[in-house]
């Protein structure tokens, strides 16, 4: 089968896809509507690059991406795909619909449903005519399902469903730490631990000031952010402003390898995302067996019981994330542990991704051998 996979990003989410679709038998070729070149040793082997002329920056309007139209019509010809699974949807799938291409997967990203649908007439528009235009449908939680099945008629047949999980034994309490000069020299009494990039969706500013507050009431915590962002600057602003510097750690950006060595060295995982599908970040951090302090929202309430295996607090409500960092911070051995092997067990049962991946490829093969194609 040949399968076409077609998205505006040539991220980490991405790559994982296509690193396991390769080792499939299947032809896989690679649309990034934002690159014409594959970053460095990204491009899994097997999987061929497909280089655009003309390219739109991500998040760029559903008018603006209409421009790409005819060279995507001509390379859908050239391709000959059997398949085209396509994601997010105001901008991948719009133009495949637009395009008239049979049968197509849709991908629902998240946020491109529960935040950027609403941003405008245009926008809700374009995600109508996606997913109305769709023969299968993957998502990874229960509100994006339902928020598309509001949206357009999707039959139980024509979608597969799963968590971006995580590898079994990738992520797990046992094993090396990061090298302890990478650490703070005095590490205090609780490391919490965010790995969310530093763009605004994900709320670091709210997240800066929750820990500022909580350091004032207990001066043992302390708070890791790895990455970086387009908030870089704000970032910095704050934490010398309000005298931190000694007691924010913020390694840079730390290749996958090195990343669950950053996971076992934390007590908690805190994340004040503006907006989530299952996030992946945090499967990471339960698989750990980490409590977690999270946005109150129905895809985290899908995995987090207040109270029981971690903590929610109201989107962008700083005093309110201060208060469930306080109370994770003073959690009893006996407890931590419970929370431990509750996350592990949740993430072993409903999240594993060798186990769940094999359902996306029987989609792409009930789509190809069924007569949906318009």
């Amino acid at each position: 089968m040949r399968l076409l996979y077609f998205s505006d990003n040539s991220g980490n989410h991405n790559r994982r896809f296509l690193a396991d679709l390769a080792r499939s038998e299947n032809e896989i070729w690679f649309l990034d509507l934002s690159h014409k070149h594959p970053p460095e040793r990204w491009l899994p082997q097997g999987v061929r690059w497909v280089q655009p002329r003309r390219m739109c920056r991500r998040s760029s309007d559903p008018s603006v991406v209409e421009a790409f139209l005819p060279e995507f019509r001509a390379l859908l010809k050239e391709i000959q795909p059997d398949v085209v699974h396509a994601g997010p949807v105001p901008s991948c799938g719009y133009l495949t619909t637009l395009a008239g291409f049979h049968p197509m997967l849709l991908m629902l990203w998240g946020s491109d449903l529960l935040r950027d649908a609403d941003r405008n007439a245009e926008w809700m528009r374009a995600t109508e005519i996606a997913l109305r235009g769709a023969d299968g449908f993957f998502c990874d939680c229960e509100t994006v399902r339902h928020f598309a099945q509001r949206i357009a008629y999707l039959p139980d047949s024509q979608i597969v469903q799963f968590p971006w999980g995580i590898k079994a034994g990738q992520f797990s309490p046992v094993g090396p730490l990061p090298l302890a000069e990478h650490c703070f020299p005095d590490p205090g009494g609780v490391t919490f631990l965010c790995t969310r990039s530093w763009e605004p969706v994900y709320g670091i500013d709210v997240l800066l000031e929750a820990f500022r507050r909580a350091h004032e009431r207990n001066g043992d915590l302390r708070l890791v952010l790895l990455g970086g962002g387009s908030e870089g600057n704000r970032i910095q602003d704050f934490i010398s402003g309000h005298g931190l510097g000694k007691v924010v750690l913020m390694p840079g950006s730390i290749a996958a390898a090195e990343v669950p060595k950053w996971f076992r060295a934390a007590g908690v995982y805190v994340s004040c995302a503006k907006s989530d599908g299952t996030s992946v970040s945090l499967l990471e951090a339960m698989a750990t067996g980490l409590p977690v302090v999270v946005t109150d929202n129905p895809s985290n309430r899908e995995w987090v019981v207040e109270g029981e295996n971690g903590w929610l607090a109201a989107e962008d409500s700083a005093a309110e994330f201060a208060e469930k960092l306080l109370r994770a911070a003073s959690l009893r051995p006996e407890e931590r542990r419970g929370i431990a092997e509750q996350n592990q067990r949740i993430v072993a049962e409903r999240a594993d991704w060798d186990k769940n991946f094999p359902r996306l490829l029987a989609m792409y093969e009930h789509l190809a051998g069924s007569a949906v194609r318009r």
